[in-house]
């Protein structure tokens, strides 16, 4: 869900220095133990095997101390980076909301620019144009601003998700494994981008990807009605549907990649079945030098085959090869996307 302004107008700086000088002190007294741990848990005296298996679980229980320390600098460190962020994102909201009272009008929750001024008696109709033009700016300029500052709020939400130590939340773990995270600067670049761009994005790597793949894809159809689904790859309808609810979330872009992988597998096992004389080219060729080869496209022709819906057994849908090899897909893209690359993409799309 995306985040509002009026969420981001309740944001504070302080709590996150405060919360990073806490763990501060914490990871002090954490060293010190672990560190203490490691040097006297076990008398140096102690011999056999009972003084072996001592040194052992100590090695184990400083190895877990040392990861629980790691993951507190991963979060103080995020906290830190976090602070001047939301600093200079409520220096943003305060601009927004003076001129807004300054200049007679209202930001609503949701971002909407709303003018309460009362137009003056023109004498001409040139006057009343300049002033309906001049409002007009100055609602543009906020709802600029408010963009601005939405996005930034997009990156630094982003840039504290990553700051969560692997570990304490299992569904964010699973997410990281499985789809990938877009980096803090992606998000924020993500957010600046209007629907429009964002679609057109989406189209560009498509047909990028259907390029490189050797696919025909016939339509890209944006489906409202697919409620919980991010996408889908309809191979009897060469159609990619996207979830258009997904679009604020730069996780679409993993569905992107997941669907055009499946579709590739299809053209995989399509080109490993086919039929050529020894002096023809064969089609499979190119997937293997892409690292695809002819047992995988056999056990992706045999999954398909007996293909488990996610609506009937959803571990026996996530575990299936297509699947798991789509998701590898998807979350490779999506961790190495650049600010850049939606830039590129975006220039390429026009």
């Amino acid at each position: 869900m995306a985040i509002t302004f009026g969420q981001v107008k309740t944001w504070k700086a302080a709590p996150l220095g405060d919360a990073g000088d806490g763990l501060k002190v914490d990871l002090r007294k954490l060293e010190t133990s672990r560190d203490e741990l490691e040097a006297n848990g076990v008398a140096k005296s102690w011999t056999g095997a009972a003084a072996d298996a001592a040194r052992g679980h100590r090695d184990a229980l400083v190895a877990q101390l040392s990861t629980h320390i790691t993951g507190k600098q991963q979060m103080q460190k995020a906290l830190y980076a976090a602070e001047p962020e939301v600093e200079a994102i409520e220096r943003l909201v305060q601009g927004i909301l003076d001129r807004a009272k300054t200049n007679e009008f209202t930001v609503g929750d949701d971002g909407s620019v709303t003018s309460t001024a009362t137009p003056p008696t023109f004498k001409s109709r040139y006057e009343a144009e300049e002033w309906g033009n001049s409002r007009q700016n100055i609602a543009q300029e906020l709802a600029d601003d408010i963009t601005d500052a939405l996005a930034k709020a997009a990156g630094v939400d982003q840039l504290l998700t990553d700051g969560i130590p692997t570990g304490t939340d299992q569904g964010l773990d699973q997410t990281r494994d499985q789809r990938g995270m877009a980096s803090p600067e992606t998000a924020e670049r993500w957010a600046q981008l209007t629907d429009d761009e964002k679609r057109a994005i989406i189209d560009q790597k498509i047909e990028e990807l259907a390029d490189e793949y050797g696919l025909e894809v016939d339509d890209i159809i944006w489906d409202g009605s697919l409620g919980s689904t991010n996408g889908s790859w309809s191979e009897g309808e060469r159609t990619v549907r996207l979830n258009p609810n997904n679009l604020d979330n730069p996780d679409i872009l993993h569905t992107v990649a997941h669907e055009l992988r499946h579709a590739r597998q299809h053209e995989a096992i399509r080109d490993n079945n086919d039929f050529q004389f020894w002096w023809e080219d064969d089609p499979f060729d190119m997937h293997e030098e892409d690292g695809i080869t002819e047992e995988q496209a056999e056990e992706w022709e045999d999954n398909f085959d007996d293909y488990k819906p996610s609506d009937q057994d959803f571990d026996a849908y996530y575990n299936q090869p297509v699947e798991a090899d789509a998701r590898k897909s998807g979350r490779e893209y999506l961790d190495n996307l650049t600010p850049a690359e939606l830039d590129r993409l975006l220039k390429e799309s026009k």
